[in-house]
């Protein structure tokens, strides 16, 4: 298993307020894949890349106004990540710590 693959408890900071989750990423062979889960459900997604230790990933994140897709980026440092969601109505900010 290598450093990126895990669960991470994360925030995700939106307009709408501060929305705890979760975060699972499987890295194998050269692609990302995982799902992301808040209050409003769960939904899984593949095709992520991983440069060093820069993830990228599409996914729809469910959200009180639908699913909205998602292009997620940003870092991994030790069992911290920093993530930033573009969204067709802005951005999110994600940040969270790794717990498996």
């Amino acid at each position: 298993m290598n450093a990126i693959t895990g669960t991470y408890n994360i925030k995700v900071h939106t307009p709408m307020g501060v929305e705890d989750g979760t975060l699972k990423l499987t890295f194998e062979g050269d692609e990302l894949s995982g799902s992301i889960e808040n209050s409003k459900g769960s939904t899984e997604f593949t095709g992520g890349n991983v440069e060093g230790n820069e993830v990228q990933f599409n996914t729809k994140i469910k959200t009180p106004m639908g699913r909205l897709k998602a292009k997620v980026a940003g870092k991994i440092e030790n069992d911290k990540i920093t993530l930033t969601a573009k969204l067709p109505l802005g951005t999110a900010q994600i940040e969270g710590n790794k717990v498996q």
